[in-house]
C-alpha cells in the first residue's frame, strides 16, 4: 500500500506532539514534589487583612522560590506558586531585585512582580553636616533611631573598632566623613554598617585629594586630619586656605595656635561662649594653653578643609580676628591684628547697645 507524504507527515506531528507530551509530563512529575510543596505552603499561610502596609526584604543573591516564599508567608501575595508561574510565563525569574520594598498584602502577583524587578526600593538617608564632631554625631545616631548616644560613643573609642577600620588616634573624631549616606530601612539598626560607610567614604577622599602630598612632606594622617578640623571650625569654606596659612606659619615660628573651639572641646558644645576661665582651662586640647597641634581632630573636616590643611595659601598671616560678618581680617603682625581686634571689639559693642535700646523701646 503507498503511504503519501502528507500521511508521513501528519504522523510524525502526531509523534512530536506524543513526544512533548510525554517530556512535559515528566518534567511536570520531577517537579511534583515542589509543586505540591507550593500549593500546601499556600494552604498553611497565614490569612491577612489586604491592603496592609509591609516592608519586604529581598536578600542578594535570593532564589525566586525563596522571594515567593518571603512574600507569601508576609502576606503579599496569596499562592507562591502562582507567583513562580507568573515569572516563569513572563521570562522574568532572574531580573528581581534585592532591596527593601513597600508592598500591600494580598496584591496582584504581576504587579509585585513589576515592583520588584523595578529596583524602586526603599531608602534611609542620614546626613552629616561639615564641622559636626562625634558628640554631636552621636546625638544624630540616637535621634535617627539608629544607635543610643551612649552605644556610639563606646564604639567610637573602641579599640578594636579603631584597629579594624584602619583609624590611628583614640577614636573616630575625624574620619567620619560628612556627607548625606543612603541605606535600606533593614540595615537602619546597624549602626555599625553606617560608620564603616563614613569611614570608607573619608579615606576615599583622603586617598584622592590629600594623601600623595602629606605624605610628600611626612605628614601623618592624623596630624593633617586634626589640622583640617581647626580649619573647619574657624572659617567658611573661601577662607580655608588662609586659615590654614595662619596656622601652618604659626607651627614653624612655634607659635601657640590658639585656635577658639579647641578651648571648649569636650568640656562644652560647640559653638557655647568662650570664657576666661575656659582660656585658662589647661586641658590637653587648649591650644591656648598648649603649643602644637591638639591631640587629635576636634571635628570631622569635610574635602575643601582636608585640601586646605596641605595646600595653605602662600601668606605671610600670623593673625586674624572676626569681622561679625561670618569672615575675617588676617594680619601678619600683632600690631595690625591688635588694631583690628580693637575696631571690630567697638563695632561689636555699639551693636550689640543699639539691638539693646531697640528692645528697650519695643518693651515700651
Amino acid at each position: 500500500m503507498r503511504i503519501s507524504f502528507l500521511s508521513v507527515l501528519k504522523g510524525l506531528a502526531i509523534l512530536a506532539l506524543l513526544t512533548g507530551i510525554v517530556v512535559a509530563g515528566l518534567a511536570v512529575y520531577s517537579r511534583l514534589p515542589a509543586i505540591l510543596e507550593d500549593l500546601t505552603a499556600s494552604s498553611r499561610a497565614p490569612k491577612v487583612r489586604p491592603g496592609q502596609e509591609v516592608i519586604v526584604s529581598v536578600p542578594k543573591g535570593a532564589t525566586l522560590s525563596q522571594v515567593a516564599a518571603l512574600l507569601e508567608e508576609q502576606g503579599v501575595i496569596s499562592s507562591r506558586l502562582v507567583f513562580k508561574v507568573v515569572a516563569a510565563i513572563r521570562g522574568e525569574q532572574r531580573k528581581i531585585q534585592a532591596g527593601d520594598y513597600s508592598l500591600k498584602t494580598g496584591s496582584d502577583a504581576g504587579d509585585v512582580l513589576d515592583l520588584l524587578i523595578s529596583g524602586k526600593t526603599l531608602m534611609f538617608t542620614f546626613t552629616v553636616p561639615e564641622g559636626y564632631n562625634i558628640f554631636q554625631v552621636a546625638d544624630l545616631f540616637h535621634q535617627s533611631g539608629i544607635m543610643p548616644r551612649n552605644e556610639f560613643l563606646n564604639m567610637a573609642q573602641d579599640k578594636p573598632t579603631l584597629k579594624e577600620l584602619g583609624v590611628e588616634g583614640d577614636s573616630l573624631e575625624g574620619y567620619l566623613f560628612p556627607d548625606t549616606y543612603f541605606m535600606r530601612p533593614s540595615e537602619k539598626k546597624d549602626g555599625k554598617l553606617l560608620v564603616r560607610r563614613m569611614v570608607k567614604r573619608f579615606f576615599e577622599v583622603y586617598d584622592k585629594e590629600v594623601r600623595s602630598i602629606a605624605e610628600a612632606h611626612n605628614w601623618k594622617t592624623n596630624q593633617v586630619v586634626t589640622l583640617a578640623s581647626l580649619i573647619e571650625k574657624e572659617a567658611r569654606q573661601s577662607e580655608h586656605a588662609f586659615v590654614s596659612a595662619v596656622f601652618h606659619n604659626r607651627l614653624r615660628k612655634g607659635m601657640r595656635l590658639q585656635c577658639d573651639p579647641t578651648v571648649i572641646y569636650g568640656i562644652k558644645p560647640m559653638g557655647s561662649r568662650i570664657t576666661r576661665r575656659d582660656l585658662d582651662n589647661p586641658h590637653s586640647y587648649n591650644t591656648y594653653q598648649h603649643a602644637g597641634l591638639p591631640p587629635g581632630p576636634i571635628a570631622n573636616p569635610g574635602k575643601d578643609s582636608l585640601t586646605a590643611a596641605v595646600q595653605p595659601a602662600d601668606v605671610d598671616y600670623l593673625y586674624f580676628v572676626a569681622k561679625n560678618d561670618g569672615t575675617h581680617q588676617f594680619s601678619s603682625t600683632l600690631k595690625e591684628h591688635n588694631r583690628w581686634v580693637d575696631l571690630y571689639q567697638r563695632n561689636s559693642r555699639a551693636e550689640a547697645q543699639t539691638n539693646k535700646k531697640a528692645k528697650g523701646s519695643e518693651a515700651q
